[in-house]
């Protein structure tokens, strides 16, 4: 899952995408409403966290833009302004939760994960195909035994289970697993796949994920492979 975080203060900002990234989403980070409402026009975000001041003023309007552009973005206000008036301020600006400065990691953490389920409700449910079932807000596992990815790898299967059986270009997979900021090498993205495929076929996930030349990559549960006595069947005209 892809965040933007709009906030201004520079160590809040990385200490918000370091816990953010150790928890497993892709995040980007700008500190200004002129960078957000560019942000979102460019990519998709699945949540995005807002500071209320900014420096080119209030993060309601980046709310309200967000909500008019973006609508499936689930919005979260991060602010020190704790008035009761400001919450419902908030709130009616279109944000799906108002949590005050200071805060627990843990909370904050707990929050993104509640409205991103209220905002995208078929994540809510694993995902399973073949013996693999992905939970798009934690692990993988094959037949409940977990299976052991590094951040990108689980990043790539989980975009590839919402899809399951249709093709999943490599720009999706990219926007999925990176940040604007991140350093994009030219084989990175067919490495992890291929890491990845190993994973699954030792796991005996009975899954596969298909090349499709020019087009992407495809999640598709395995076909049980023919047998000779099938195969003769098939050669052979019935007497």
């Amino acid at each position: 899952m892809r965040v933007l975080v709009v906030e201004d203060e520079p160590d809040l900002s990385s200490f918000l995408s370091s816990l953010l990234r150790r928890a497993g989403f892709v995040v980007d980070s700008v500190c200004s409403s002129e960078e957000a409402l560019r942000a979102i026009a460019s990519a998709s975000f699945d949540i995005a966290i807002v500071d209320r001041r900014l420096p080119d003023g209030d993060g309601l309007s980046v709310i309200r833009a967000a909500r008019a552009r973006a609508p499936e973005t689930a919005l979260l206000v991060l602010t020190a302004r704790d008035a009761k008036n400001d919450v419902i301020e908030g709130l009616n600006s279109g944000a799906d939760d108002y949590l005050v400065k200071p805060f627990e990691p843990d909370e904050l953490l707990a929050r993104v994960r509640a409205i991103a389920r209220r905002q995208s409700p078929n994540r809510a449910t694993p995902t399973a195909v073949g013996k693999l079932s992905i939970d798009q807000h934690g692990g993988a596992s094959v037949e409940n035994t977990p299976l052991a990815l590094r951040r990108g790898e689980l990043l790539i299967l989980q975009a590839l289970a919402l899809r399951a059986g249709r093709v999943v270009t490599r720009g999706i997979l990219i926007d999925a697993i990176y940040g604007f900021d991140d350093l994009i090498e030219s084989n990175t993205l067919e490495s992890q796949i291929s890491r990845l495929r190993r994973k699954l076929r030792n796991a005996a996930a009975d899954v596969e994920i298909a090349t499709l030349r020019g087009l992407g990559y495809m999640l598709q549960k395995m076909e049980p492979p023919e047998s000779a006595a099938d195969s003769e069947g098939l050669d052979k005209p019935s007497i």
